[in-house]
């Protein structure tokens, strides 16, 4: 996963490098540097990134669908 992807990525879920550090405990400074050239190489985003921003995803989508179905039920029952 490119730098590019990643910050993409987050702009579509609608969350900030500081929310997506806040969430995984991992260092914004860690985070930030993720990409950037160090040595002429860009310090890689590591692999686990990507898996957990579809599961990430996955998860705000499955809330919404309890939270519409809930609000459904609970208008029913009045």
């Amino acid at each position: 996963m490119t730098k590019e992807i990643f910050i993409a990525r987050l702009k579509e879920l609608k969350i900030s490098k500081q929310d997506f550090s806040e969430i995984c405990k991992v260092p914004y400074s860690t985070i930030n540097n993720w990409g950037v050239k160090r040595n002429g190489k860009p310090l890689a985003i590591p692999n686990w990134v990507e898996p957990f921003l579809t599961y990430y995803e996955k998860a705000q989508k499955l809330e919404y669908i309890m939270t519409e179905i809930c609000q459904k039920i609970e208008s029913v029952k009045s």
